[in-house]
């Protein structure tokens, strides 16, 4: 069961991923300028009335471009109407496809979008997927954020060593970045090797070990990544999604309204993972901060 958990788990990474890098339109750098007033400073706060009940948002003041973003949208309209296109038990709740308003089940739906995207704002020491997380999935993890697909977070408990694999995961991420980055100033020798394998074997060898030792020693100067003792209660007591952590930017969540997240999440899905039965999402719109 649990080798099944993790598999499915490996699959939805990708799912999630693939949903926003099959649009039509690939991606472009955030929209330069917007006449749209948005508090700077400050958390804020929305209503998302949905076919099953309403949900009370919080969207953080740390991650500005996502919260900003997210607010101009609701404003404008664009999530009203829309339906949840993809739904994975124990896992996460996804939206955000403009052509899901009044589709049908013929329409295909998780491959359009916005014709921007946004920088990414992860910050996995304060904002993590635990269960009732608001996070956008992305073109490109890591990197940038889809201009309009999100989703909800439902996730399961972890274990104390399922957390330290999710820490492992990570920091092994973290360094293959710096990795990568040394790798470039090499990549035209390294090409130039590769055409003739066998000839060059060993200089190909001498050059990756020269890599790898120059990231043991930045890697060194860096502090390792590790789950705060109250973001591992959370992943343990109310559940998750941590193999998410580092990919995708958290910029707020759910403070009311789980029970309806959690009745969408038990929807009878199809093979695609899309609901037999719609669910809208009715109207979005700003609010102030609950009592």
């Amino acid at each position: 069961m649990k080798k099944h958990l993790l598999l499915a788990m490996t699959i939805l990474c990708s799912i999630l991923l693939a949903a926003c890098q099959n649009t039509k339109k690939e991606a472009q750098p955030a929209e330069p300028e917007d006449t749209d007033t948005v508090i700077v400073d400050a958390d804020q706060y929305l209503l998302m009335e949905t076919s099953e009940g309403n949900i009370t948002l919080k969207l953080y003041r740390e991650t500005p471009l996502h919260r900003h973003n997210f607010v101009k949208l609701a404003r404008k309209g664009y999530y009203d109407g829309q339906q949840f296109y993809r739904i994975q038990n124990n896992f996460t709740v996804q939206a955000g496809d403009p052509k899901s308003k009044g589709a049908t089940r013929e329409t295909p739906l998780g491959e359009n979008d916005l014709d921007y995207s946004i920088p990414e704002e992860i910050q996995p020491k304060k904002f993590i997927h635990k269960r009732g997380a608001l996070a956008m999935a992305s073109y490109y993890k890591m990197e940038k954020s889809s201009g309009g697909h999100f989703y909800f977070v439902t996730g399961f408990k972890y274990s104390d060593t399922k957390l330290f694999n999710a820490e492992d995961a990570y920091n092994k991420r973290l360094r293959k970045e710096v990795f990568d980055s040394l790798t470039k100033p090499y990549s035209p020798q390294l090409r130039e090797y590769t055409k003739d394998t066998k000839r060059n074997m060993a200089k190909i060898r001498e050059i990756k070990k020269a890599i790898s030792e120059e990231t043991d020693k930045v890697m060194a100067t860096r502090q390792q990544f590790h789950y705060t003792p109250e973001q591992r209660n959370l992943y343990k007591t109310l559940g998750g999604a941590a193999d998410l952590d580092g990919y995708y930017t958290v910029f707020g969540e759910v403070i009311e309204g789980m029970d309806v997240v959690t009745k969408i999440e038990k929807r009878a899905v199809d093979a695609k993972l899309r609901p037999i039965d719609p669910v809208t999402i009715k109207k979005v719109r700003e609010i102030e901060k609950p009592l």
